[in-house]
Order: C-alpha cells, then structure tokens, then sequence
C-alpha cells in the first residue's frame, strides 16, 4: 500500500508539472533562482500551442503548509482582480502538493535594480505602482499589505507590474488574510509600519470598530479613514530600497539617500510614524503630476497620453504624435519596442491614430529583429496599403523606404504592389507623383513579369499625363529602372518613350529625357543611335530654353562616341568583288580604304555605279551608238577623274555649288520635320548660270561629266541629282535634242578629255519614276546607294523630256 501511495503521488505531481494533462498546456522550465524572498517559486515556460513565453509561480504545497492559506488567498485575488498595472493572469491550477500560477513573461524588479535602470523607467515604475495602489486602497477599498521589491515585477517593455497578492484582502471579508496570515510573509517585520511593530497586524483596523460591524462598515465607507495607512508605508520603503539599495533597520529609512530631491520632501510626508496623518499613495501621486512634479517627464507622459489616444481630439493626436516622432531616439529601446509601438500600430490598425502614426511606427520598427518585425509590424502595414484613406495610403509611399527592405519579395508582389499600382491611376496628383517616385523603392522586390508588363504599362500612361512634373518624374523613373528590364524590353521601350519626350513641352522633361538617355546609352545598339536618337537630339540643339541645349549638346557627344565605338567592329566595306578571290576561291570584299583621297575613291565608285546602269539599259536597246562597246569602269572613271582634278581636287564639289544651288531654290534646313518632307524642286525651274544657246551635242572628243562642278572653260553644267554634267561632242545623245530643249541648258565645249557622251546612252525612263514635286528621297544610310540615287535623278529627267 506504502507504494502505490507514493505512486499515486508522483503521478499527481507530474501531472501537475503539466507534461502528462492537456488541461495545463505549459511547460515549464529553469527556475529563477535570484527570486528567493517569497513563499513561490518562479519558473520561465512556454505555451505548448505557440511556443510564447510566459512566466510560472509555483508553490509547494506539502513543505510550505504553513504558508497555504496565503498561497490560496493570492490565487484568488489573481483570478478575481484585473488592472493594467497589475500582473496579467493567464491560468492556474491547484492540486494537493503544487499551485501553479500563469502569468505573462516578467522578470524581478530585484534583477534589474543591480544593473543601472534607466532613471525614467524607475520614474515610470513608481508612477504605475502608484496608480495601483490608489486603485485598490481609494476604488476598490483593499489593503495589499505586501508592497515590496520582490511583489514588483517587470515586463520586456520596462513596464512594473505589482504582484505579491498573498495578503490583498479587504477589510469587509470574514476573515482578511492581511488580519491574521500577514504575519507568515517573510520579513514582515522588516516592512511594517510602526504601529505594527507595537502591536501586531489587528493594528490595522480598531478593535472598537471590529466589534460592531455597523460601525466598521460605516467607516471603511468614510473617505477619513486612513485605510490606505499600511500601503503608504510600504510604498516609502519601495522607493528608498528603488534608489539607495535594501535597508535593515527602519531608522535607515529616514535618511533620503539618492532619491531625487524633488520627490524626498513628500518622500518623507510618507513615513509619518501617526497612521492618521499619512498621506494616502494618491495624495503622493497628485502631487507628482502638477506642473514641474517630479512625475512630469516625457516618458511618463508619452504613456498616459498613448493609453488615453482614442479619446483624445484629432489636434491632440496630431501635436503629440510629432513630438513622439523626434522624441524617440531618446526614449529606452526597449520601451519603444514594446510599450510605444503596441499602442501605435493598435492606433493605426483602427483608425484612430491616421496617417501620421506611420512615422514612429517605421522608426521604431528599424530596430526589430526580422521575427519580432513581422510579427508586430508587417502585417499591418501590408493591410494598410488596401485602405481607402488618401491620407494613410499617402504616409504608406512617403515611409515606404523605411521598411520596404524588411517585407519579402513575394508579399511586395502578391499583395503591395497591386494596392499600390491603383496610385498610377489615382485622381489626386500627389498620389500618382509618389507612386511614380515609390517605384524605385520596391523595383528590386519586383517579378520580371510585373517589371516588363504591369509596371511599364502604368509608367506608359503617365507619360501623357496632365501634370508636367508627373511626366517628368516617370522619365527619371523610366531612366532608373532600365537596368532591371529584359535586354529585349530596352530598345522597344526606352526609345519610344524617351523621344517622345523629347517634344515635351515642359523643358525639364526634355532635359530629363536627354539625361535619361545619357545615362542608358549603353543598352542601345549602333542602328538605334544612328537612326532614331542622334536624329531626335540634334532638334534639341536649337532648343528655345538654354538647359535643354546645354544638355542636348552632352548627349550628342556621349552617343557620338559611342555610336564611334560600336563601328570599330564593322568591315571596311559590305561590297564583294567578284573580278578577285581569296586564296580559298571565295570572293573577296573590296577594301574601302583607298589609295587615292577618299573623296575622288568615293566619286568614282558613284560614277561607275550610274555606269554600270546605263550600260544595262544600252544593251537592251540595241547598242546605241552603233554597237559601240564601253568599259564599265576605266571610261567614266578616267572622265570623273579628269573633271575632279579641274575642279580644284575639292572631291568633285566646284566652288560654284553655292550658286547652283540658289538658283534652284535650295533653302537651308533649319528643322527637322520628319512628317511633312519639303517638296523637290522641279527640273523646269532650273535654268542656266549665263544665257547661252541650247546645248547640243557636240562632236568634240573633249567631254566630261562633273558631280557639282564645272568644265575647263567655265562653261554651263546640266545637274545630275546633286551633280552637273557637261558635253561638247557628237554622240549616242543625238536623238535625245528634245531633253535638252525642254531644259533649256545652254552648250559648252570642254577644252579636252574623251567625251563621255560618246560612250553613254541615258536610261530608259522607268515607269515607277515618281513625277516631279514628290518628296526627296530620304537621306542615304551609306555610301554604297549614292550611284542608285543619281540614276533615279537622270531617269526624272528623261520622264520630263
């Protein structure tokens, strides 16, 4: 039998401990061995479901027996007593060896009074234990009887919170524990009062009112009775033991030691010997908070005005929220951490707080760890960016720097940035303006696919916005974010969107796409430099506003040298010559760099161009000049040749081009107007330098043709395209005296040379030859389509005859 006892016993023991019932789901760990002066046992433990700390009181129930009755007094009081500055209940369970008490997780005030506490916190500390006890002693008429260092713990936020409820009764109960168990608290007579130690703990109420419960009602009911008298003296000895350390004799208490000097007079108001004559712990802390009191610091009101917040006016709200902004950097950390920002984002979440609550919340959550910030913090916020308040949805992208960086990708993808892309589109502008700016902010956070889909069709949009700062801003944004786009997404995106820009009329969005494109050169290729951005810049080179120019000549240079860099690479010549082949017997392309000056090199690859033409068309009429055979290349090369070195070596440009010129019509380009090209000249106007006869053709053996310059003799030329063409001699051109005619070009007989008229017939007249008037052509891309454009300028001249 002795063993199935013990059996049961240990049983009953482990189930108490928690591990075997699923009725207590704690466990519990390491005891807390510096808290020593008390009837319980406190333990660190865990909640099963969750894992959240909590702390355990336990009490031993078979070698503490003596001490039960204030064990189960105290549990209790901790199940039927709630206030905010008490220590929070959260379960319990009593069994015949153990009392389990669940609180939040505290540590001792004992603890923390070893290391240097904070002299606000301390402040803080007593101001929270004061309005407790004012509560119990004035509010609810108990006697706590055990106000000491080890009845005070301490929460993670610094808050104190008042425990040791072993004695708490109240006056109107059948047998207050404080009356007859306040006796067996250890070193009661060390912290009782001075009529205690005279009598004993009945001292506490008069044995002429305990006899007539009548009178004792009526006069726990009258606010004269100094019921308060036990807690006002102990309340002294926690503020000396607070400041100067544990006493050992109440004459010790006499002496303030380190309390402040602004607390030490009413200090001693506290330990009046007359029961009567002391002043009651809310009697003490009235005085602490009147003006320049010794309770009137900024943390101390910080926490009365947070747990005041929803009741206090809008103005109210807004004043103290901007001096907690620049007040906390010098508020504890963990105060902050844990006391201020519960109530801020509770604040936030429902409304009460508005937008300007978001500044301290990300400036205190920057000292979070990553759990404790998604914990506390990041949930909130991404509900927030779904608010239809303006205001909240405004604070949101203003701080968004200041916690972007702590949310990952995936929630910035899935659920912010589509409340926040509702911004692109909002009808306040101040809303689209910080959405435009917020995009750099979360661009790194962002899914290719939002990148090059979602977010450049919003950023589209806002570059026809009505707002010119708007549009502006989303060039600078476009700019920024273009090393995040896909390779393919650059050159199909940018440079639409940057030379659009470019006709802005706001000159900083000009200015802004100028140096947006400067700063992405490198993502465009040598045809995209060439053909659609050197073009749009060179308009803002006559620019009506100095910055525009100043900034258009910069990026000029920049994609000139790059444009330089890029064709580095390219082959001499894309034309392959099929008279040579390399040793593989492949042909081999003709090398570009000539022997002669390049400008006579380019003449004659012209000239022979135009040759090789209309030798074609020879041949299909039969011969021309009696079957008469030319040589493709050394005929029409040596006449150009012969001409160029008339001509001054100018590269077949005369000196006279200025006049031929003005008297066709031409009028320098002052702008480019890609849509509306300027109509050609027509053939008919041109007419001749000096009144001559009509040009026939001439027998001579002197002929040449000339690409804008002028014969030996000085004589009239013909223009050929940008050219002029000479001939004094009988030849393949007599049938054709009615083209002349019609133009009305003087003759003229060159001194010498082979005439080329000679060994030339012109072209047929091709039918899809535009008529006169039409557009020119656009400008040539190389060198190697100039002979095409001065054959399509002798085909509108036969069209015309």
């Amino acid at each position: 039998m002795a063993y199935l006892s013990d059996f049961v016993k240990s049983t009953l023991s482990r189930v108490v401990l928690g591990k075997e019932i699923p009725a207590f789901p704690y466990n519990i760990g390491d005891r807390v061995e510096s808290f020593d002066s008390t009837i319980w046992a406190l333990h660190k433990g865990t909640k099963r479901e969750d894992n959240s700390p909590v702390s355990i009181l336990c009490f031993d129930c078979v070698r503490q027996k003596d001490k039960l009755p204030l064990a189960r007094n105290a549990f209790k009081k901790f199940r039927t007593i709630r206030h905010p500055d008490l220590i929070k209940y959260i379960d319990g369970v009593e069994t015949e060896s153990y009392i389990y008490i669940v609180t939040d997780a505290v540590t001792p005030l004992q603890d923390h009074l070893r290391s240097d506490l904070d002299p606000n916190l301390i402040r803080w500390g007593l101001f929270k234990v004061a309005t407790v006890l004012k509560f119990l002693t004035v509010d609810a008429t108990f006697i706590h009887g055990n106000i000491r260092t080890s009845s005070i713990f301490i929460t993670k936020s610094g808050e104190w919170k008042v425990g040791g409820f072993e004695a708490l009764s109240s006056l109107k109960e059948d047998q207050p524990a404080i009356l007859t168990f306040a006796g067996l608290i250890p070193e009661s007579n060390r912290y009782a009062p001075p009529e205690v130690r005279k009598k004993s703990w009945d001292a506490v109420k008069d044995p002429l009112i305990e006899a007539d419960p009548i009178m004792f009602t009526l006069v726990c009911t009258d606010p004269s009775f100094e019921l308060w008298s036990t807690d006002t003296w102990h309340y002294a000895c926690l503020i000396y033991e607070v400041y100067n350390g544990a006493f050992t004799n109440p004459e010790q208490l006499a002496s303030p030691g380190k309390i402040p000097a602004e607390m030490a007079p009413f200090y001693k108001n506290l330990l009046r010997p007359d029961p009567k004559t002391r002043p009651s712990v809310g009697d003490f802390l009235d005085k602490g908070m009147q003006a320049k009191g010794f309770f009137q610091n900024d943390l101390i009101q910080i926490v009365n005005f947070l747990e005041n917040f929803s009741v206090k006016e809008p103005l109210q709200r807004d004043t103290f929220l901007r001096k907690l902004d620049m007040q906390i950097d010098r508020l504890p950390q963990e105060f902050c951490k844990y006391k201020v920002l519960p109530e801020l984002v509770q604040a936030l979440e429902y409304g009460s707080g508005g937008a300007k609550v978001l500044a301290p919340i990300v400036k205190i959550g920057a000292n979070l760890e990553e759990q404790e910030y998604e914990t506390l913090i990041s949930n909130v916020l991404v509900k927030m960016f779904a608010s239809t308040d303006r205001s909240i949805r405004l604070s949101l992208l203003e701080n968004l720097s200041g916690f972007i960086e702590r949310i990952n990708k995936k929630v910035v993808n899935e659920k912010i940035f589509p409340s926040m892309a509702l911004g692109f589109t909002d009808t306040a502008p101040i809303i689209r303006e910080w959405t435009v700016k917020s995009v750099l902010l979360v661009i790194g956070k962002l899914s290719d696919k939002t990148i090059n889909y979602d977010l450049l069709r919003y950023l589209g949009k806002l570059q026809t916005d009505e707002e010119p700062g708007i549009r502006t801003n989303t060039v600078i944004c476009l700019g920024k974010i273009a090393k995040h786009l896909n390779d393919g997404m650059k050159a199909k995106i940018l440079v639409p969107a940057f030379t659009r820009s470019l006709r802005d009329p706001f000159a900083h969005a000009r200015v802004a796409s100028l140096m947006a494109l400067n700063a992405t050169a490198d993502s465009y290729d040598k045809g995209d430099i060439a053909n659609r951005i050197i073009p749009c810049i060179s308009l803002t080179l006559v620019d009506t506003e100095k910055i525009v120019r100043v900034q258009a000549m910069r990026s000029l240079e920049t994609f000139v040298k790059r444009v330089e860099k890029l064709i580095e690479s390219m082959p001499d010549s894309a034309i392959v010559d099929t008279g040579r082949e390399s040793p593989n017997g492949a042909p081999t392309a003709r090398s570009a760099t000539p022997s002669t000056p390049s400008s006579e090199t380019w003449a004659g690859w012209a000239v022979s161009s135009i040759t090789k033409k209309l030798i074609a068309t020879e041949g299909r009429n039969g011969g021309g000049n009696g079957g008469h055979t030319v040589n493709r290349y050394s005929s029409a090369l040596a006449a150009v040749e012969a001409d160029e070195a008339i001509a001054g070596g100018a590269g077949g440009w005369g000196n006279e081009d200025d006049d031929l010129f003005a008297d066709e019509g031409f009028e320098p380009m002052e702008t480019f107007e890609p849509s509306t090209p300027s109509p050609m000249p027509s053939f008919s106007t041109m007419k001749p330098k000096t009144a001559q006869a009509p040009l026939r053709p001439s027998t001579s053996a002197n002929s040449s043709m000339s690409l804008g310059g002028i014969n030996r003799t000085g004589g009239a030329s013909a223009r050929l395209g940008f050219g002029a063409m000479e001939d004094s001699g009988a030849d393949a051109w007599d049938g054709d005296d009615d083209l002349f005619k019609s133009l009305n070009i003087g003759n003229s007989n060159s001194g010498d040379g082979r005439p080329l008229s000679g060994q030339l017939k012109p072209a047929s007249r091709s039918p899809s030859t535009s008529t006169v008037g039409t557009p020119p052509p656009p400008p040539l891309s190389s060198t190697a389509t100039t002979g095409s454009a001065f054959v399509r300028k002798e085909e509108k001249m036969a069209e015309m005859a």
